[in-house]
């Protein structure tokens, strides 16, 4: 039987029970791989964060190292290395951020289109 608030409950047939519970089950696997996604994506962060800062400490040894040495160029070869490393580190956080916000904004969708269709996941 179903009752969607507007009236008697009319019985379900039993094609239309297992038609539901199928349906279900995929939003509950869709809304699952987002999950996982969301997941992953936050592993990624905090990778970044970590090769970040180690780049951000090389990086200040660096230009330590260079005061240092006078007419060496080693140190500012290393500079420039760890310049262009940061320089994708950052092209890839530019990327993690993009994906975040989309995952949040599909996960927010897939939950009020769950809700408007009755059927909560959270």
């Amino acid at each position: 039987m179903t009752d969607d608030g507007n009236g008697p409950s009319v019985p379900r047939r039993p094609e239309q029970e297992v038609e539901a519970s199928r349906a279900g089950r995929e939003s509950m696997l869709a809304r699952h791989k987002l999950i996982e996604a969301m997941i992953d994506n936050n592993l990624r962060q905090l990778k970044f964060d970590s090769a970040r800062g180690g780049a951000d400490i090389e990086r200040a040894c660096a230009l330590r190292d260079i005061q240092r040495s006078g007419d060496d160029p080693e140190p500012t070869e290393r500079l420039a290395e760890i310049d262009g490393r940061i320089e994708r580190l950052e092209d890839e956080h530019r990327s993690l951020v993009a994906e975040r916000e989309w995952l949040n904004k599909s996960l927010l969708e897939f939950d009020e289109q769950a809700s408007a269709n009755g059927r909560f996941l959270i």
